[in-house]
C-alpha cells in the first residue's frame, strides 16, 4: 500500500510542477514556436498523469496493475523520477525573478533550439511509458530505464 501512496504522491507532485512550468511558459517573452511545443508536451503528458492517478485510485494493492505503477516510481531513473527532474529544470530556468531584478528582467527565454529539444525528447520517452503503463505492461516499462 506505501508504495502505491508513494506513487500517488508523486503523480499528484508532478502534475502541480507541470501546471506551474505551464504557467511560467505562458508568461515568457521569446521562441513562442518552441515554448508552444513544450507547453504542448507537458500538457499532454499531465493528462496521462490524471488518467494514471485515476487508475492507481481505483485498483487493489494486489493486481499486476500495481507492479506496474510501482514500475513507474522506482527510483529518480525511473520514469516519473525522470520527469520530475526534466519538468524541474524547465521550471528553475523560467522562474520570474525577484525584487528589483524583476524589474529589471523580464521574464524571457533561456533555452536554445537544442536543450528544448533535450528536454522535449525526454518528456515524449517518458510519454510513451506512461501510456504503456496505462496498457498495464510491466515488463516492457522496466526495460526501458
Amino acid at each position: 500500500m506505501a508504495e502505491v501512496l508513494g506513487t500517488t504522491a508523486s503523480i499528484i507532485a508532478i502534475i502541480q510542477l507541470s501546471s506551474v512550468v505551464v504557467e511560467y511558459l505562458s508568461n515568457t517573452a521569446g521562441a513562442k514556436t518552441e515554448q508552444m511545443r513544450l507547453c504542448e508536451e507537458i500538457l499532454e503528458c499531465e493528462f496521462i498523469l490524471k488518467r494514471l492517478k485515476i487508475k492507481v485510485d481505483n485498483n487493489d494493492e494486489g493486481s499486476s496493475w500495481s507492479k506496474t505503477i510501482n514500475a513507474l516510481n522506482e527510483g529518480p531513473s525511473a520514469p516519473l523520477g525522470r520527469l520530475l527532474v526534466a519538468l524541474s529544470i524547465v521550471k528553475v530556468k523560467l522562474r520570474p525573478k525577484e525584487g528589483i531584478k524583476k524589474a529589471l528582467a523580464p521574464w524571457k527565454w533561456h533555452f536554445d533550439k537544442k536543450q528544448v529539444e533535450e528536454v522535449i525528447a525526454t518528456i515524449e520517452r517518458i510519454k510513451s511509458l506512461l501510456n504503456l503503463a496505462l496498457t498495464n505492461d510491466c515488463g516492457y516499462v522496466r526495460s526501458q530505464y
